[in-house]
């Protein structure tokens, strides 16, 4: 693995390590799944776990190959598909209620359902996509099929509603396909891959409502469920508040002299597809002072599609320049001689 500051080799996958307390916790293997899936996979790769992505049964198979630390990553997934999310949809069922949000009866057994389809998704797919499939679509389909259902949006075959249903399928698909997509890979997928995943997505409720005469709804779902895909896979919501972040943290350590550079979003998130505003700046900025810093977050730029270009130049910099030195300690040691 690369030391602090250097570039992890996406093509390097020897594992020859088992470190099971590099596993993350619950909660935290939830949030780096979310946010953090190209550092998630070199973690758990770290940790002596071979294929990040695979199926529960080639981790199984880890396992009985003596890797505890692929053992305690399939428990701690299965935890977030069978308990907590079940779990999580139940409480968030009820306070809808509460709210008074119109639901259809059966939201309690759909919770339990996705689970189960969450589970083949584990035997046939992938762990992390049947975990994050399983998990997002019990919440999603609370407010895209049991509200919807219920009339909560008007006429359960009405515009606004199949907007809704199409928003909630879309969203998950957009998250899941990122965050599978970059675990599974070590990188984020390309622009050409998110949209070709949009148009297949969207494709899908057009046949399926078009096929029984409802082409009017069909098309609502489907437009919805392309736009929220897309806005979902690039983050598009998120990167406004990141960007606000990305230029407080520049305008207090070019203004107010704070070491500011480690707030910046890069460090923190995987997949944003558009450059940060004043990250190149900033990176300037700290060069002189905090080298080490600068490459750690040249390293962090190259793990996200939006900010792999800014990141680059630093790398190369800093690679030439340690082979400038080893060249020189080298020659001074050929002169002793």
């Amino acid at each position: 693995m690369a030391g602090p500051g250097m570039v992890e080799p996406q093509g390097s996958h020897a594992v020859d390590r088992d470190a099971p307390e590099r596993i993350p916790g619950v909660w935290e293997l939830l949030w780096l799944l979310l946010w953090r899936p190209v550092d998630l996979h070199y973690r758990l790769h770290g940790a002596g776990v071979r294929a990040p992505g695979g199926r529960i049964g080639q981790l199984w198979r880890e396992q009985s190959e003596g890797s505890r630390a692929s053992g305690l990553y399939v428990r701690r997934m299965l935890l977030l598909l069978l308990l907590v999310s079940p779990l999580s949809t139940f409480l968030l069922g009820l306070a809808a209620q509460w709210l008074g949000l119109p639901m259809e009866g059966s939201w309690g057994l759909s919770a339990v359902l996705c689970a189960v389809m969450g589970l083949f998704l584990v035997l046939t797919t992938g762990l992390a996509a049947g975990t994050m499939m399983g998990m997002l679509s019990s919440l999603a389909m609370l407010v895209g099929l049991h509200a919807v259902v219920a009339e909560a949006f008007g006429p359960r075959m009405g515009g606004a509603a199949g907007i809704i249903m199409g928003g909630c399928l879309g969203l998950v698909g957009g998250m899941c396909g990122g965050s599978i997509g970059a675990l599974a890979r070590g990188q984020g997928l390309s622009v050409n891959r998110v949209q070709l995943g949009a148009i297949v997505l969207s494709l899908v409720p057009m046949f399926v409502w078009g096929s029984g005469g409802e082409w009017r709804f069909g098309g609502a779902v489907a437009a919805s469920a392309l736009v929220a895909y897309l806005i979902a896979a690039f983050r598009l919501p998120i990167f406004l508040a990141e960007a606000v972040v990305q230029t407080l943290a520049f305008a207090l350590e070019r203004w107010a002299g704070l070491r500011t550079l480690r707030w910046s979003p890069v460090n923190h998130h995987n997949l944003s597809y558009l450059p940060y505003p004043f990250l190149r700046e900033h990176m300037a900025l700290a060069a002189r002072s905090r080298p080490m810093e600068v490459l750690e977050v040249a390293n962090a730029c190259l793990k996200s599609p939006g900010n792999a270009l800014l990141g680059w130049p630093w790398v190369l910099a800093a690679l030439v320049q340690a082979e400038t030195a080893a060249a020189g300690q080298q020659e001074g040691e050929g002169g002793e001689r």
